[in-house]
């Protein structure tokens, strides 16, 4: 009875180690496997016929600049150095048009490319069929510059509208993860490695956690083993990638007298008067862009930001501390809600 009862128990151990195995061979080959085609909405803005500049709108924008001046000074990035420098080849530069602009990825980046496609002469046909390679289709049409070059058609006359759209760091960096991590990530197959490789310990945890420790499973790291990574890379002076490096390091505002400092968070009123005073609202049709697929970033923003421990997170808000003070950020709920971790 005794040896009938042990290996019945063996058997059910074995058993239910053999379909654990099987769960994370399942799991590893799912994620090691390219993901879907990313699923992207393209929504139609519609254009007023006629649209005036309120005075609401431009005082906003000059308190922008003037702040942005203010702090330039302060902290003196107005000064060109080995760090920091203007990185031309980032530029999309519409000579047509009149039009100079710095992309901030992960900053209404894919709306603006598509406007600037048009600008070149593709159809929406055309930006459709290839809705995922919108940045190799603008550099066809638009060479990146060289700083030369940058700098003469900046110092035209007229000069033209030049602008940036800047957004809150810690949730555009959410963005990131989600769209370049958890979705599209085929191209980063290598850096995912890293990232769960290095601290096993930030990985998942909860009842699916044991999956972290089986080593065929390639998975796709937590937002936390993404944070750390990139805080390792920052303390050592290594180059970010261009969806999570500040913007104030990618587009240097203050070393470029931007005509328009836009905000995601005011876009709307911010885009119409990039439209309209560079006198392109007949030729582009503005669409927004989303490859999220779970629902807006904002309001996911705190599940995954407030999973980080408070060391994280001011080391975090260190990294994009010009960020934060150039376009005036509010940091606080993210530093309340890890203030105990």
């Amino acid at each position: 009875m005794v040896l009938r009862r042990y290996l019945c128990g063996r058997r059910l151990c074995l058993e239910g180690l053999t379909w654990m195995v099987f769960l994370s061979l399942c799991v590893a080959v799912y994620y090691s496997l390219d993901p879907p085609d990313v699923r992207t909405s393209v929504e139609e803005v519609t254009l007023p016929a006629r649209w005036m500049l309120s005075d609401q709108l431009t005082q906003r924008l000059d308190h922008r600049r003037h702040h942005l001046q203010k702090m330039c000074k302060k902290y003196g990035l107005d000064v060109s150095t080995p760090v920091n420098h203007i990185w031309s080849a980032g530029f999309v530069v519409s000579r047509e048009h009149s039009l100079v602009w710095c992309p901030v990825y992960k900053a209404a980046s894919s709306t603006w490319l598509w406007n600037f496609n048009l600008l070149a002469g593709y159809t929406q046909a055309d930006l459709l069929d290839n809705i995922h390679r919108p940045l190799p289709m603008a550099r066809e049409k638009y060479p990146s510059p060289s700083l030369a070059e940058l700098k003469s058609v900046l110092a035209g006359s007229p000069p033209p509208l030049s602008f940036m759209i800047a957004r809150h760091p810690l949730l555009r960096l959410v963005s990131a993860y989600r769209n370049k991590l958890l979705v599209d990530r085929k191209n980063y197959r290598q850096t995912v490695r890293t990232m769960k490789s290095r601290h096993p310990e930030l990985g998942a945890t909860g009842p699916w956690g044991w999956l972290e420790s089986l080593p065929l499973h390639i998975g796709i790291p937590t937002f936390r083993q993404f944070v750390q990574y990139l805080l390792e890379r920052y303390a050592k002076h290594l180059p970010l990638n261009e969806h999570w490096i500040p913007a104030t390091s990618y587009c240097t505002p203050c070393l470029i007298n931007y005509t328009v400092l836009a905000k995601v968070e005011t876009l709307e009123e911010d885009a119409k008067y990039i439209i309209f005073t560079s006198g392109i609202q007949g030729i582009v049709a503005p669409r927004v862009i989303n490859r999220s697929q779970d629902g807006a970033t904002s309001d996911l923003a705190d599940h995954y930001l407030c999973q980080l421990s408070h060391d994280q997170m001011t080391k975090l808000i260190d990294l994009y501390k010009y960020d934060i003070l150039l376009f005036e950020y509010d940091i606080q709920r993210y530093l309340d809600c890890t203030a105990n971790k």
